[in-house]
């Protein structure tokens, strides 16, 4: 398992909120960010709420 820093994780996070914009899957998003799945997921909802 990686450990990122607090700026390390808020720039993959920034790119996987990119990648969502962009339309791409989630599974891809954590396979090019290292995200995990429910990070990702999270992303999401909190985009679809700002939408």
């Amino acid at each position: 398992m990686e450990i990122f820093t607090s700026w390390e994780q808020k720039a993959l996070e920034k790119v996987a909120v990119n990648l969502l914009r962009e339309g791409m899957a989630v599974e891809a998003i954590t396979r090019v960010t290292g995200l995990t799945v429910e990070q990702v997921q999270q992303l999401q909802a909190q985009l679809s709420r700002e939408n």
